[in-house]
């Protein structure tokens, strides 16, 4: 069975990450990932404007590592 990529975009990246308790925009989560503070994504210019790929199980990883148990 062949393993398939999953990426995601900044707006549903930047909702998973609200969702686990990080208060980010979107648009920093676009100026982290340029700027590769946030390991999990990459950021492709086009033309104008950066194209930006989520890759989920980084993403997962990231969070994981950062995360703590609420009781």
């Amino acid at each position: 069975m062949a393993k398939v990529m999953v990426v995601i975009g900044i707006k549903d990246a930047a909702k998973i990450l609200r969702e686990h308790g990080m208060q980010i925009s979107d648009a920093d989560l676009r100026a982290g990932i340029v700027q590769r503070v946030y390991p999990f994504g990459d950021a492709v210019v086009v033309t104008k404007e950066p194209v930006f790929h989520i890759y989920m199980p980084l993403l997962r990883q990231w969070i994981e590592a950062r995360s703590e148990e609420q009781a």
